[in-house]
């Protein structure tokens, strides 16, 4: 009887052990960092796996997303805990295709998960015809899966080009550029070189354009006028002598060695360095 008993004793505590016994409950780790849910889980003797990473919008890099089994369900002791970690948000790099074919551009582009998009071509001087120019977002900009990359091709060199008008008077340099279907955007300003003479230009000479582009000339109004000073009632020499500082021509007529009695121009007129002013001296 005793040995009948001990049979059946150890029969219910197999079927215990083999039902319920042996098991335990899943801990919770969604939510936890790699290295907090490795820690829970050796603390209460599971292994630990991982299945492939997901990307997600809103949780961090390495934070647990989902476990099998889920928390609160039956695992054997010292099971195992699979784990899916998240990969952050899901960016990728715009590659540098700047220099490169359209058709190689478009492969680069494609290849990191992006989209793109031809936007209008451009004419340059350096790139020939079918280069990428730039980029829309720039190289090296981390952005979605299936972000649109918008493209600027050359059309390879203008078909028109810049002449030189540097030097050239204002009315000659407006009329050559007008006859090539340019558009001529002036700016004066003060400058040594002789009024209307033209001093600098944009887009430089040699580069082309096409037609109805603007070229922009900077004018000079010539050399800052001169207020030509009073001299009247002076000695002549020194008259002579306060005109000349100023950058003016003098010419003394009548005596030399009198008072100057008469100036022309008249004091404070503006006039151009230079400028000739007749003294006349009694």
């Amino acid at each position: 009887m005793a040995g009948a008993a001990v049979l059946l004793l150890l029969a219910v505590i197999g079927i215990w052990w083999a039902g319920f016994g042996r098991y335990t409950v899943a801990p919770q780790l969604v939510s936890m960092t790699k290295a907090e849910a490795e820690a829970q889980a050796a603390g209460g003797g599971f292994e630990v796996r991982y299945a492939t990473g997901r990307y997600d919008e809103q949780v961090a890099k390495d934070v647990v997303l989902a476990q099998d089994p889920p928390s609160t369900s039956r695992i054997v002791k010292g099971g195992t805990l699979t784990l899916t970690l998240s990969l952050g948000p899901e960016r990728y790099e715009v590659p540098d295709v700047v220099g490169k074919d359209l058709a190689q551009a478009k492969a680069d582009v494609e290849g990191a998960k992006l989209v793109l998009k031809e936007g209008p071509a451009k004419f340059d001087d350096r790139l020939p015809k079918g280069i990428v120019m730039s980029a829309d977002p720039k190289p090296g900009t981390q952005v979605k899966s299936g972000t649109t990359v918008t493209v600027t091709v050359s059309k390879g060199r203008a078909p028109i080009t810049v002449p030189e008008v540097v030097g050239k008077n204002i009315n000659d340099a407006r009329a050559q550029l007008q006859a090539l279907g340019l558009v001529v955007v002036e700016q004066y300003k003060d400058d040594n070189r002789a009024k209307d003479e033209v001093i600098a230009q944009t887009p430089a000479s040699g580069s082309g354009v096409e037609q109805g582009a603007e070229i922009k000339l900077e004018v000079s109004k010539g050399p800052p006028q001169v207020i030509v000073s009073r001299v009247v009632d002076l000695p002549c020499q020194q008259g002579k002598q306060q005109l000349e500082a100023q950058g003016l021509a003098v010419r003394v007529d009548f005596n030399p060695d009198g008072i100057v009695r008469i100036q022309n121009p008249p004091e404070n007129t503006p006039v151009a360095p230079g400028t000739e002013v007749v003294i006349g001296c009694f």
